[in-house]
């Protein structure tokens, strides 16, 4: 197919479809040469729709793979293609990839910044398991640090350095700059601060947690019920707040504390999950069977692995 040809016939659809979309999954690196000049005479507003849906699509297809052009479009010379490639690279733990989100962490556009930041939290998670190698775990944990610390930028783009930085559980100074968030006045601040806290999985978090799962805000609480997710059953003791969230007046908040009793675990989160399944609430029943299935899951390798030792 001519890529440069089929982009500029995207270019003048008015909508865009996954059959018109699929060509540019699985690209070949030499394909850049073919289509680079084509894509950048592309209007900037055909192009970010362009990234964007691209994004969706892989997100609800496991067969389309625009790994490749979301490379490409990281040195996009608009802010909003840059972030949404960012996005769309979500997947990928290369070290390749990892560098160009190091560098990225100075890009010029805040939503690019904190696009990429967010993205950093995968290689945090990894360091933190010992999946990647201690030098670069190094790199990420003191650019989050740096990006936090740094007062000139948005609440924004440190509000999601203080996400992904959550995962660094034995730094020190990762964990006051959690308890800082916290202490804000900018809810949105607190809400980041609670997202630290479950993918810590520290002990010292739950009174916070326990406390938040009960918030006149929704928006806390949907965090809260996360946090208490994450943290899996070392929030056992959380439970019966979990549970009450369930039937809260909020969907959203009511579908995280399900997905969190399917994480946490026991045998009250079971009979809870099984009740909430036979609801006539559709949304709240599903979750509430993947909740269960997630249980049951690892329930079934814990015992296995018990068993093979």
């Amino acid at each position: 197919m001519d890529l440069a040809a089929h982009l500029r016939a995207l270019a003048a659809r008015e909508h865009l479809s996954m059959r018109e979309l699929r060509p540019l999954s699985g690209l070949d690196p030499n394909d850049h040469d073919a289509l680079w000049e084509t894509w950048q005479r592309i209007p900037v507003g055909r192009r970010t729709e362009i990234a964007h849906a691209m994004v969706e699509l892989a997100e609800d297809n496991i067969d389309l793979d625009f790994t490749m052009m979301f490379r490409w479009l990281l040195d996009d010379a608009d802010p909003g293609v840059r972030a949404s490639a960012v996005e769309g690279l979500w997947e990928c733990t290369d070290v390749p990839v990892l560098r160009r989100l190091l560098a990225l962490l100075h890009d010029p556009a805040d939503q690019v910044r904190a696009a990429a930041a967010i993205a950093l939290g995968r290689f945090a998670y990894m360091a933190e398991i010992d999946e990647l190698d201690e030098a670069y775990g190094r790199q990420v944990h003191d650019a989050l640090l740096t990006l936090i610390h740094d007062a000139s930028q948005p609440a924004e783009v440190r509000r999601r350095a203080i996400e992904s930085a959550g995962y660094f559980a034995a730094s020190d100074d990762v964990q006051r700059q959690i308890e800082l968030a916290y202490a804000s006045n900018d809810q949105l601040m607190r809400e980041s601060a609670l997202v630290a806290m479950g993918r810590s999985m520290l002990p010292r978090w739950l009174p916070i947690v326990s406390r938040e799962l009960e918030s006149p805000s929704p928006a806390l609480r949907y965090e809260a019920a996360r946090a208490a997710g994450e943290m899996a059953d070392i929030a056992r003791s959380l439970v019966a707040r979990v549970v009450r969230l369930c039937s809260d007046a909020d969907t959203e908040v009511a579908l995280a504390a399900i997905w969190a009793l399917g994480q946490i675990g026991g045998e009250t989160a079971r009979r809870t999950l099984q009740h909430i399944s036979g609801s006539e609430d559709e949304a709240r029943s599903q979750a509430a069977a993947e909740a269960l299935d997630e249980l049951t899951l690892e329930e079934g390798f814990f015992e296995n692995d018990w068993r093979n030792n």
